[in-house]
């Protein structure tokens, strides 16, 4: 009797713990609508397009730019910028070095 006493007592705490948990409100990452944009500067255009497409997004405007430092043909920046949640299908815009 006092097992059974001892099991719904525990078993009680946990429904009342997830009573009070938040509710997501359907609108942030892990939500099946968002996604977190991937970092592909440093990699060709093929590889970039190949990324941005496999988390869910489409890629935008690709343009160049010069920039010296980099190799011509790799993404030098991204519109927005790695980490960004976004919704699924949105635009992620690249930037490439130019030749």
């Amino acid at each position: 009797m006092k097992r059974l006493v001892i099991v719904l007592s525990l078993l009680l705490s946990v429904v009342s713990v997830a009573a009070c948990a938040p509710e997501s409100s359907g609108t942030g990452e892990g939500d099946g609508l968002h996604s977190i944009v991937p970092d592909v500067v440093g990699l060709d255009e093929t590889e970039a397009r190949s990324e941005i497409e496999d988390a869910g997004y489409t890629v935008g405007r690709v343009t160049t730019e010069a920039e010296p430092a980099a190799e011509p043909g790799t993404v030098v920046k991204q519109d927005p910028i790695a980490s960004t949640s976004l919704p699924l299908e949105a635009e992620v815009n690249i930037i490439l070095a130019a030749p």
